[in-house]
């Protein structure tokens, strides 16, 4: 398909004509610095996100250790769970979670 240009300044009866090239649109090759900094960018946050499932990770297991240890049995043979703790164990789990959902 090529276009035809029809100039209205000329005041011949035969009005000049030119054709336009085509216009080939050749696929545009992404820039490697720009390829290279979206990629260290997505790095840097996949970094981040690892980090926070590893912390997540280590910190709900601490809170689950501090739990057990100050959780108790009384002489009735009741047993007395530190809430406090296994709140702190949610929370970790809950961040581990989150940093695996969103990678």
């Amino acid at each position: 398909m090529s276009l035809v240009l029809v100039s209205s300044d000329s005041s011949d009866p035969a009005q000049k004509t030119t054709v336009a090239a085509p216009a080939e649109t050749p696929m545009e090759r992404p820039d490697p610095t720009v390829l290279a900094e979206k990629n260290r960018q997505e790095e840097q946050v996949l970094k981040k996100r690892f980090i926070g499932m590893v912390l997540g990770l280590v910190f709900a297991h601490v809170y689950v250790a501090l739990a057990l240890a100050y959780s108790y049995m009384d002489d009735h043979n009741h047993l007395h769970t530190c809430w406090l703790p296994l709140l702190g164990a949610f929370i970790c789990g809950m961040i581990f979670v989150f940093h695996v959902s969103i990678s």
